[in-house]
């Protein structure tokens, strides 16, 4: 991909799994099948070896022209995480050669339990519980226990009017993906809190033992608005700064919030209360015939993606799709920046 290339149409959905694979086996003599990510979680913990696990299957299934021995060498060669890639490398090959014997050592592969949210998620079940318990872990991290509590009550509310009507849970399961993707917008504080995570940082250290020459590389929405189109980069000394940055979230959308008032801030605010508002009135009156509607609002959140003009441009296509399920509400507006005796809940 050249270099400064972006992503223009962020909305395009990729194709799924199951269809994309039975094309794949209508044109193909054999297809050897792996979800390297899970078995990389069970087998290291950690997703980063998945790939060194596709090179091990490829290999065994004969279609690297290229020896074992040179692929481990070249591992050695680069020098990160050379035991953990090794081994990848070679437990993907025994998912070939023994897909039993994987099996057994990687049985809950595809099913690793998240890390609970600690909260009552009170009568939830199923996959919606599923997908509230994670967002909601996410959100106490991202802003707090208040913002996770309201966000469960809120999908909470929309699973029981989804209750009244049936067993289908296709709108509170679109509402926990999509209220979360509008509440947990990535602003300054939560990429300064992403960079200095301890897990993050944990796993570099794995990645790169020894490593001395670490760089953030980033794109401050104030250097892009002075016209400057590429990341920067800045040494360790940048990083007691975004520290410092990551606990500034407590004023996250409060006037004392001082990129809060940039427009996509505040459009990215306004955003989120007309989702939740406009969720929860469908969820006042749904019925079997509007439930087909209520989902396909919930789940176009999906199309709010990315970062700046990319966001804005998925805006506009959030908004035509909601013109086209007979839902548009004119122009959204970001919220006045006007003081407030009492911060608001971000």
């Amino acid at each position: 991909m050249p270099t400064g290339a972006q992503v223009r149409d962020a909305g395009l959905a990729p194709p799924a799994a199951d269809a994309l694979l039975a094309r794949i086996a209508g044109r193909s003599r054999a297809v050897v099948t792996l979800d390297a990510q899970a078995a990389a979680e069970a087998l290291f913990g950690d997703a980063m070896p998945a790939n060194l696990l596709l090179v091990g299957a490829a290999y065994q299934a004969g279609v690297l022209p290229v020896s074992a021995a040179a692929i481990e060498w070249a591992v050695e060669l680069n020098g990160v995480a050379v035991a953990a890639n090794t081994a990848a490398f070679r437990w993907g090959r025994v998912a070939v050669a023994d897909p039993a014997a994987f099996a057994a050592a990687v049985p809950s592969a595809a099913v690793r339990d998240p890390e609970p949210c600690g909260l009552d998620l009170g009568e939830l079940a199923g996959e919606t519980r599923r997908l509230v318990d994670v967002r909601a872990a996410g959100l106490v991290a991202y802003q707090s226990a208040r913002t996770a509590r309201r966000y469960v009550a809120d999908v909470q509310a929309v699973w029981r009017a989804e209750r009244a009507l049936g067993e289908d849970t296709r709108f509170s399961e679109a509402v926990a993906r999509g209220l979360h993707r509008l509440t947990a917008y990535k602003d300054e504080y939560e990429v300064a809190r992403l960079l200095t995570d301890p897990v993050f940082e944990a796993r570099l250290a794995a990645e790169v033992p020894g490593g001395t020459r670490m760089r953030y590389r980033l794109h401050p929405p104030v250097l892009k608005a002075l016209g400057r189109r590429r990341k920067i980069a800045l040494g360790p000394w940048m990083r007691p700064v975004l520290r410092t940055l990551a606990k500034g979230k407590v004023v996250r959308g409060t006037p004392l919030d001082p990129f809060g008032r940039t427009e996509v801030r505040r459009l990215e605010r306004a955003l989120r209360d007309e989702y939740r508002a406009r969720v929860l009135r469908l969820a006042g009156t749904l019925t079997p015939g509007t439930y087909d509607t209520a989902v396909a609002a919930a789940e176009a959140a999906e199309l709010v993606r990315g970062y700046e003009d990319v966001k804005l441009a998925g805006v506009v296509r959030y908004r035509a799709r909601l013109a086209e399920l007979g839902l548009g509400e004119g122009r959204l507006r970001p919220e006045r920046s006007t003081p407030r005796a009492r911060p608001r809940d971000s």
